[in-house]
């Protein structure tokens, strides 16, 4: 009998197995479409489909890198137990290898690449059948090296559940830009900052800011005329909390990490964070 891909497809919603099991299970069934069903339940493979509306709260996020880019993903999973597990954490590293190897428009892109001599996303099918958990692929962040690019990302190993991606404008072959590159994913990953410079803050959310320390300084008692100019001050800390160049390096709270940058001649060109589940 033809296995039609309306079947495998069948199949698959009934079970939440990979395609390539369920058509294997619907070859050794002849096409009955529950028996290829009882034959996922008895290999552990179905299942998938109950799991499939449970919360993927945890997981990882894992970084890699090629001479051309450097990708990060987050992958996730419903418990921290499964998240702490290795072939999780294998499956991680290889989807953030599939999408630093070329550009991708979406998640389905790089699922849909080869992984270990198979499709991203069987692979994935896979190790949730596996584990019995669901897991999702949530998202990735792929920066291309340009002429002018120093990458850097940072992955923090205790736990793998924060990352960064870094990119400065410099020399690629400076090895201090290097190591400063690694150093400011470390800050970005402890301090947590928003945006480059005071210029990238939306107008609309420093207003917002100016009208908060307003109330707030006038429900201080402080006099009305005075008022404007303290809040100007408390405007340079919502900076410092928000803007990455205006930070306290982590490691030198003495020095901004502008002039960290400037001391070594680069620039923070862009940087993305991820954090599990936020």
């Amino acid at each position: 009998m033809q296995i039609t891909a309306q079947m495998v497809s069948q199949l698959r919603e009934l079970t939440g197995a990979g395609m390539m099991e369920c058509k294997k299970a619907l070859i050794e069934a002849e096409g009955d479409v529950e028996r290829a069903r009882d034959i996922l339940r008895a290999r552990g493979k179905a299942g998938q489909e109950k799991r499939a509306g449970r919360a993927a709260a945890e997981g990882v996020v894992a970084a890699a890198a090629t001479p051309a880019a450097a990708a990060m993903v987050e992958l996730n999973s419903e418990t921290d137990f499964v998240a702490r597990n290795e072939e999780f954490q294998g499956l991680a590293r290889g989807l953030a290898q599939a999408a630093a190897e070329a550009p991708a428009e979406s998640v389905e892109d790089v699922l849909a690449r080869s992984l270990g001599g198979r499709l991203a996303h069987q692979q994935l099918d896979d190790v949730a059948a596996r584990l019995r958990e669901n897991i999702v692929f949530r998202r990735f962040v792929r920066y291309e090296a340009g002429p002018d690019s120093v990458l850097a990302a940072y992955i923090h190993t205790v736990t793998n559940k924060t990352g960064v991606l870094v990119e400065l404008k410099g020399d690629p072959a400076s090895e201090e830009q290097k190591t400063l590159a690694r150093s400011i994913a470390m800050h970005v990953a402890a301090s947590k900052p928003e945006y480059i410079s005071r210029e990238d803050v939306p107008a609309a959310a420093v207003e917002r800011e100016r009208e908060v320390l307003t109330e707030m300084t006038r429900n201080e008692g402080k006099p009305e005329a005075a008022i404007p100019k303290i809040v100007e001050g408390r405007l340079g800390k919502f900076y410092e909390r928000v803007c990455l160049l205006e930070q306290p390096f982590v490691r030198d709270p003495s020095r901004k990490v502008s002039e960290l940058l400037k001391e070594a001649g680069a620039a923070v060109r862009r940087f993305a964070l991820f954090q599990v589940g936020q």
